[in-house]
């Protein structure tokens, strides 16, 4: 669905203003060209939607992940590893 369309592709009804679904807040679309502008909800960049439709805007750098995820990713390339050591 491109930013410029008048009507919603799987309904057909016209939009006259957009509604953020995460605080409420209605206006015209061109305030929401770069996501809500009361709570910063916005679209993914593909356009598509995850779960409730999309995710909050981030300003800042992503958060590192935890030590347990890297813990977990190296025990399982270790068995990986492990696994094909043993097949040949």
């Amino acid at each position: 669905m491109g930013r410029d369309e008048r009507a919603c592709p799987v309904c057909g009804r016209f939009f006259s203003a957009v509604r953020c679904p995460r605080c409420g807040y209605s206006g015209p679309a061109g305030r929401f060209a770069a996501g809500c502008p009361v709570c910063g909800y916005s679209m993914s960049p593909d356009g598509a939607s995850d779960g409730l439709g999309s995710r909050p805007r981030r300003d800042g750098p992503a958060a590192p992940l935890p030590v347990w995820v890297w813990l977990l990713a190296l025990g399982l390339l270790a068995a990986a590893v492990a696994a094909l050591w043993s097949i040949l």
